[in-house]
């Protein structure tokens, strides 16, 4: 019987696939394929037409699988596929009333299955050849759409979903993940397409421009080293796996054996050096907008804030005086809005010494260990100012700026770093000489460090490719060369977080490809700022980030999320993002807004008392099976979905984000038996095991079978807006013979990442239990299957502990919760490893 609440529910009814998708199935014999939809009304009644050589109807039928979240109702269809391709149209009616969608599902058989495939182009300007703009054969408009990554901005490069027909004339794009449209092409391809530029040459695509071949994809080569043969790579990979992955690891393969780096290995900065930690491996903070945007710090509300900070007892560990803090001069590199750095001291309205102002925060807040300054790649945002004492000490001179070095980038009115006259030819930066860049930056760093500082922000980098002609594009590798130079001989090695740095060098080039750091990482904000004042800017940061992360986690680059607020502006969608990165987790809050639960699901405490950041081992990936899916779009419908593994724990998470645009409808997934074997990894999948699932904000459970069909669905989850959803997916390891329990442990519930605690975990026999060692204290869990848990002991450095016990419902399973702080198992030496934690099955009577 229909509850009489659920049948006053406005009706939401969503598919899978979407309208509008692209999918392809097997011509095997008797081939079918299976849709599914999604609705809050269980008396829905749900129809697709197939459009084809015989055109016909199915009615979709409820079926009953798990729900997770706000109750939804699974619906499934069954289609006849042949040797033609179909579309299929979606309908639905309700108390009546008969909505059909306007997009069709394209279905695309596979009647060619084709060979992976390679192809290359190589540009080479010869000397005294500036620019070219070269024709890319093998990419045709007209068969392929997906994600192209188009540089909209100066300082940022985006993820954007578009036919190669639409392909930008003017913006450049930089990085491509493509599937077919043409039913020629073995419709299960995926094609990465990759410019590679080099320390020579910088390359990025767009479309064909006025006088060029029409349709064509074209290559835009830009000299950056004078006299010199200059050459730029072009690559592209077709795989036709189900791994999307393939084909980009296929194309960065091809760019990285171009370059002569297959086989440079990319190493983390070390994890001490000049005395301290690495400033990102604690809980960092920044004053940007926690004093406010565009609010310069002074000692008072320095002070201010951090007193708010102590008072609240927050284990800082690093600290960054973001913009405003430096000595600048206005109305001397153009119009009076643009301002320049007039020298290396702090500004005179701090009213105390660079070295007073540190002290503040040193004094205030114990913990932090690591300072850092905000500064910009040319000293300030519109470079050094022309009448400061620098320009003579460091013999600088004027350097032009052109937008035809970037062309397609429209000036709005407002730029914060750079804005730009509508009369351009008097535009200028005042820079230190190519031959004087590092010592400008190593004298720069030098007395930042005497003042107590240990690293440094950099920012506004891209902006530097506006930079004019040959000469100018020189200009800007020094700066870049030098400054890095500068900072790992002063701070020590990765040290600085590359912020606004989207452009060739970085995701395209020398840099991103480690060539310019010999395969020493370096930490790289991986998006635009998370809190502006735009549409969709908080789901549309999570997506950028999972996107661009795709490109960048293969590079010799640590991906930076950007700072957020614990207490502001969705502050768990955010910081659910930062646990599952490798870069800094940078909060911004405003004086005494905090919100403690929040921050200490990012943080735990050592054996040795120290707080460090609990993260993900691995940067986390969009789940590759749902890359094309329209997670952005109105209405109900998918979610944001990624994965991170923890090889140690033989374990991975799947977290899911409501994406929906405008944040006006709730999303909703069906996950199948794919998604699940995709987070894990195949090759991981550990012999005659089952897994557990743990949804770990709606506190539910579910076993799964890695034997299960790939395409059979697991649950349905419908999350609200604002929302997200951590899943934890670990192996239920036996214990006890065939007397025994299976026990599998979710880690630290407790924490974002709860599996990133875990160190080691193995099956003993002597004495017979499951061992688990973890680095940090919390609330670590296990999931036992049984309801019978009187013969469970639970050991926590060698000592029997209590521990909670809670019935899940559905599965007969106990969840069994274990506190381990230093009042259990104690605190411990320095240099203990964390707490030992046995579960033991005690004999029967």
């Amino acid at each position: 019987m229909v509850s009489e609440v659920l049948l006053t529910l406005h009706p939401e009814v969503c598919f899978q696939p979407a309208p509008g998708q692209v999918v392809f199935a097997e011509p095997t014999t008797g081939t079918t394929l299976t849709v599914y939809a999604i609705s809050n009304r269980p008396d829905a009644r749900i129809t697709v037409s197939i459009s084809s050589g015989s055109p016909s109807a199915a009615d979709f039928k409820l079926i009953k699988i798990p729900s997770i979240g706000l109750g939804h109702y699974t619906f499934k269809a069954i289609v006849d596929v042949k040797e033609d391709s179909l579309n299929l149209t979606y309908s639905y009616t309700v108390d009546g009333n008969t909505i059909t969608l306007d997009r069709a599902v394209t279905v695309i058989p596979r009647t060619c299955q084709t060979s992976e495939d390679e192809f290359q182009t190589v540009v080479e300007l010869q000397p005294g050849q500036d620019r070219a703009d070269i024709k890319i054969p093998w990419l045709k408009i007209d068969d392929w759409q997906g994600w192209v990554w188009v540089r909209p901005r100066n300082t940022w490069i985006e993820p954007r979903w578009i036919t190669l027909k639409e392909l930008p004339v003017l913006l450049g794009s930089h990085f491509f993940l493509l599937q077919p449209v043409n039913s020629t092409i073995d419709p299960a391809s995926s094609f990465c397409v990759y410019p590679c530029s080099t320390a020579e040459a910088t390359v990025h695509l767009t479309s064909a421009r006025d006088g060029e071949e029409p349709n064509t994809v074209y290559a835009r080569v830009r000299r950056t080293k004078a006299d010199c043969t200059a050459k730029v790579y072009v690559v592209g990979k077709i795989t036709t796996g189900a791994d999307v992955f393939e084909s980009i690891d296929g194309a960065i393969g091809m760019a990285k054996q171009y370059l002569g780096t297959s086989n440079l290995i990319y190493e983390m900065p070390p994890t001490h050096d000049r005395g301290t930690l690495w400033p990102h491996s604690q809980l960092g903070f920044c004053t940007w907008s926690s004093i406010g945007e565009y609010v310069r710090p002074t000692n008072e509300n320095l002070a201010r804030l951090v007193k708010s900070l102590k008072d609240i007892d927050l284990p800082i560990g690093s600290f960054i005086i973001d913009d405003g803090w430096q000595d600048i001069r206005a109305g001397m590199n153009g119009i009076l809005d643009t301002k320049g750095l007039w020298s290396f001291d702090i500004w005179d309205g701090m009213n105390i010494s660079f070295r007073e102002s540190v002290d503040i925060i040193k004094r205030g807040l114990p913990t932090v260990e690591n300072i850092g300054v905000w500064m910009t790649l040319h000293g300030y945002w519109n470079s050094i100012a022309s009448k400061s004492p620098l320009v003579a000490k460091y013999k600088m001179r004027p350097y032009k700026l052109s937008r035809d070095c970037v062309p397609g980038l429209i000036y709005k009115g407002f730029e914060m770093q750079t804005c730009t006259q509508p009369d351009e030819k008097d535009y200028i930066w005042w820079l230190p000489p190519k031959e004087l860049a590092y010592q400008f930056w190593k004298d720069y760093f030098s007395v930042c460090a005497a003042a107590g500082i240990t690293f440094a922000k950099v920012d506004d980098q891209a902006y530097c490719s506006f930079l004019a002609g040959v000469e100018g594009a020189e200009e800007a590798f020094a700066l870049w060369n030098g400054m890095n130079k500068a900072a790992d001989e002063i701070f020590g090695e990765g040290r600085v977080i590359h912020c606004m740095a989207h452009y060739e060098r970085m995701f395209n080039g020398d840099i991103g490809m480690g060539l310019a750091t010999n395969g020493k990482r370096v930490v790289f904000r991986n998006t635009n700022d998370f809190g502006l004042p735009r549409p969709n800017v908080h789901r549309d940061h999570i997506h950028y980030n999972l996107m661009n992360c795709i490109i960048i986690s293969r590079m010799c680059l640590i991906p930076d999320a950007d700072m957020f607020m614990s207490a502001a502006q969705w502050p768990e969608y955010h910081a659910v993002l930062r646990a599952f990165f490798q870069g800094p987790v940078l909060l911004s809050d405003r004086a005494g807004e905090h919100d403690l639960e929040v921050i200490h699901k990012l943080i735990g405490r050592t054996r040795s008392g120290v707080y460090e950041v609990i993260q993900a081992p691995n940067t986390i990936r969009p789940l590759r099976s749902r890359i094309w899916e329209p997670t952005l779009d109105s209405g109900i419908g998918p979610s944001i979905k990624a994965a991170s593994s923890f090889p140690v724990a033989n374990s991975s998470s799947v977290i899911l984000w409501s994406s929906r645009d405008s944040a006006a409808h709730a999303s909703t997934d069906i996950l199948f038996a794919s998604d699940i074997i995709d987070a894990l990894g195949p090759e991981e999948l550990l012999p005659d095991t089952k897994y557990l699932l743990w949804f770990n904000d709606h506190r539910s459970a579910m076993y799964f079978n890695p034997s299960l069909s790939s395409g059979t669905p697991i649950a349905e989850i419908t999350l609200p807006p604002e929302t997200h959803e951590v899943i934890t997916i670990a192996p239920s390891y036996s214990i006890g013979g065939t007397d025994g329990i299976e026990i599998a442990c979710l880690g630290l519930v407790d924490k974002y990442a709860s599996l990133a605690a875990i160190t080691e975990i193995q099956v003993l026999t002597a004495p017979e239990c499951l061992r688990t060692t973890v680095k940090f204290e919390g609330k670590l869990a296990f999931v036992a299957q049984t309801i019978e848990t009187a013969r469970i002991q639970i050991l926590l450095n060698s000592d029997p502990v209590s521990y909670k016990v809670e019935t899940l419902d559905g599965i007969s399973a106990s969840l069994l919760t274990v506190d381990v702080n230093s009042g259990a198992g104690g605190r411990g030496t320095a240099d203990a490893v964390g707490w030992t934690i046995d579960i033991c099955l005690v004999a029967s009577q």
